[in-house]
């Protein structure tokens, strides 16, 4: 058989085109069924042409789910969870025609677990010299971006993570660092004369999205839902703690006090190794 002969879908039967072809471990597939699979499947070319053929059968019958899903909460902007607490049924949606996209309606039972993502990024600021050239200040200056998500863990038979960006691309704070993948979802009140306001209030309106969604999982875990952390830090001024500063400390500001043994907020799940929680501000439990 030539290079270039004819291929046909093994599923639909139609002719497939040029580059149309979608590889399976047995089979061809069209683009068009291709999209029909779950947007969160990445398992296409090592699965079998019966297996394409009962997730197709899946997602036939997923349509009906959509169509009897009532939202009594949706949060995020472009890409939303959405969550039907009668059904206790919940979807994530990337576009507003529901029909059409068919998002994978899944059970609250299926849910394990929610984590927050902060991607950092840098770029150096240089100074213009006498001559022309550019050198780096001492000490070296940063202009830093943000970029957050959401990964949510699930038990399904097709995909096992669902995750989503949430910050609707990059957050610029200026020179001020808010945060970042070392300091997990920390929260950090930053005067506005260093920041344009707008800035500022969108990557603390991303933090409490995020927020939000991870208690949404948990209370579908049937975890108990933690504080805020504007909620943390107010009980943390009421008891005279310091909560934790995370990307304040290079600033010049107190860090926690180092101790021998990690531990686990109760409140955030975050592993910690000082006096203080760096993900919340919660104190360490005595």
């Amino acid at each position: 058989m030539g290079l270039f002969s004819k291929k046909f879908c093994d599923v639909c039967g139609n002719k497939i085109g040029l580059l149309g072809n979608r590889k399976l471990e047995d089979g061809n597939l069209c683009k068009d069924c291709a999209k029909k699979l779950s947007p969160w499947f990445s398992e296409r070319r090592h699965s079998t042409l019966n297996e394409i053929k009962a997730q197709l059968n899946y997602r036939e019958n997923n349509k009906e789910k959509v169509a009897a899903f009532h939202a009594s909460k949706t949060l995020g902007s472009r890409t939303k969870l959405m969550i039907d607490n009668e059904k206790r049924q919940f979807m994530v949606a990337k576009t507003s025609n529901l029909t059409q996209e068919n998002p994978d309606v899944l059970d609250f039972t299926q849910a394990r677990g929610c984590e927050l993502i902060i991607d950092e990024s840098r770029d150096e600021i240089e100074r213009q010299t006498e001559d022309g050239s550019t050198v780096s200040y001492d000490p070296p200056r940063y202009e830093y971006a943000y970029t957050m998500s959401v990964k949510i863990f699930v038990d399904h038979p097709y995909f096992d993570e669902m995750e989503f960006e949430i910050s609707d691309g990059y957050i610029n704070t200026g020179e001020v660092r808010m945060g970042g993948a070392d300091t997990n979802w920390t929260v950090n009140r930053v005067s506005s004369s260093f920041l344009s306001d707008r800035e500022v209030q969108k990557y603390h309106d991303t933090v409490a999205l995020g927020s939000e969604i991870k208690a949404e999982i948990d209370r579908m875990q049937g975890k108990p839902v933690s504080m805020s952390h504007e909620e943390q830090i107010a009980k943390a001024n009421d008891r005279g703690d310091q909560p934790s500063m995370g990307g304040y400390a290079q600033q010049g500001y107190p860090q926690n006090t180092a101790v021998s043994t990690s531990w686990v907020c109760p409140f955030c799940d975050t592993t910690n190794h000082g006096n203080f929680c760096e993900g919340c501000g919660a104190k360490r439990p005595s």
